[in-house]
């Protein structure tokens, strides 16, 4: 269950990640886009690290 909880916030950190690119480039062409993933950045890359580094630790305990 913990294995799942992590793959999930891997997961989900990487959709974020991907969502502030997203905003960056089309801040950087002045393209109006949300402001949602900039607004949220701290909180979605501590849910990235926390899952990297729970499937990470996961894997070695198998």
């Amino acid at each position: 269950m913990l294995k799942a909880l992590f793959n999930w916030m891997f997961v989900i950190g990487l959709i974020l990640l991907g969502g502030r690119l997203i905003t960056m480039i089309c801040r950087y062409f002045d393209i109006p886009f949300t402001t949602f993933f900039k607004d949220y950045a701290l909180v979605s890359m501590i849910i990235l690290i926390v899952g990297i580094i729970g499937t990470e630790t996961m894997k070695k305990q198998n």
